[in-house]
């Protein structure tokens, strides 16, 4: 009937048959496009889900370039910092030492580097550690062979305790190094307080020297502890670099050659002078060393120097100079010292906050520079 309205009467006069035929053929055309309208979201889900995966296929490739450039920034980083490191260290040079032959120039190798290392800390110049420190590790690396040298003077029951010790003073290189590049004092302080105590354990093994306590001999020395040839007095030995401690309340340095010592010290009315000692800190006149130095405020650069002229004092005990009055503590005085012994003179920094003070009234001022 339906069919009938909807062709407006013009099938009236066909059959039943043609009816259903016809019938069923607009029941399937409509079914047909029922499925064609259900298959255009089915494949608009499908280019979603494609654009989807796009989408996450570009953003874990955006990441991935990303990861690479962060990996190569670092890296890039980390090598400008590694050369920057290694510049800093090259400004400084590396440590001029010579390999010592036997146990006992082994160990004052390390004490002399050791008492180096003191004078940087004090002095607030831990970016000089470095190569001091390179030194000792070197040494240390070696201390075990030379103590089983027959000369060593090491006993055979001590020889692994020291080769610990040297082994255990090698690795703490890497620990200061790292403690003073960064300019940690503390850090590069605990580091160095355990330096001296495995040094201590090395030291105690260095062959002993003695001498007669009135010079009667002048400096013969003796590998055994009896009694002086001359006076019949029983020889005291001799502590070789064991006593650093500044005389008048100066500032201490060890020189290089490991013989010469110095001290610097700064008086109220801006007095300087140094003082001279052999490798067992016994005075020597200061007649046979010459002296150039400049002052300058603590922390500044060599255009605010100001000359300071040195000059031996008449009982030729130390050598003697006159700080510009316009120049006002802290200061740091710069002396290139001359030892006369066919070496370039020595570089020396003394750095007094105060005016130094003799043991006797007080203790010192000056920062201890050994």
């Amino acid at each position: 009937m339906w069919i009938t309205q909807l062709t407006g009467g013009t099938l009236a006069g066909m059959s039943q048959k043609h009816l259903f035929n016809d019938s069923m053929a607009l029941s399937l055309i409509g079914i047909g496009s029922m499925l064609g309208g259900l298959c255009i979201p089915k494949e608009y889900r499908r280019r979603r889900q494609h654009m989807k995966l796009e989408r996450k296929r570009n953003t874990m490739n955006r990441m991935a370039l990303l990861s690479v450039v962060i990996v190569f920034a670092l890296g890039a980083t980390s090598v400008a910092l590694a050369q920057q490191h290694q510049h800093e260290h090259e400004d400084f040079g590396p440590a001029k030492f010579e390999p010592p032959t036997n146990y006992r120039q082994a160990v004052e190798e390390i004490e002399h580097r050791l008492h180096l290392i003191e004078g940087l800390m004090a002095s607030k110049k831990l970016a000089e550690v470095h190569p001091q420190a390179d030194v000792i590790q070197k040494v240390a690396k070696m201390i075990g062979q030379l103590a089983l040298k027959d000369d060593s003077g090491v006993p055979k029951e001590a020889v692994k305790e020291v080769n610990i010790a040297g082994k255990d003073l090698a690795t703490k290189f890497e620990p200061i190094d790292k403690a003073a590049d960064s300019g940690d004092a503390a850090g590069t302080q605990k580091v160095y307080d355990e330096m001296v105590k495995l040094t201590e354990t090395l030291s105690k093994y260095i062959p002993k020297v003695y001498s007669c306590p009135m010079k009667c001999e002048g400096e013969t020395t003796y590998p055994q502890a009896s009694d002086c040839p001359k006076c019949g007095m029983h020889l005291t030995r001799l502590k070789e670099h064991m006593d650093h401690e500044p005389k008048h309340g100066g500032v201490f340095f060890m020189a290089p050659d490991k013989f010469h010592h110095l001290e610097g010290t700064l008086s109220a009315s801006s007095e300087f002078r140094i003082y001279f000692y052999d490798n067992f800190t016994k005075p020597m006149p200061a007649e046979k060393f010459t002296i150039q130095a400049g002052a300058r405020p603590e922390g500044a650069d060599k255009q605010a120097e100001k000359p300071l002229v040195m000059a031996l004092e008449p009982g030729k005990a130390f050598l003697t100079g006159r700080i510009d009055p316009s120049l006002k503590l802290p200061i740091t005085v710069k002396a290139f010292v001359d030892f006369k012994d066919g070496e370039p003179p020595q570089v020396f920094d003394f750095g007094f906050e105060a005016p130094s003070k003799e043991p006797a009234q007080a203790e010192g001022h000056g920062r201890n520079g050994h």
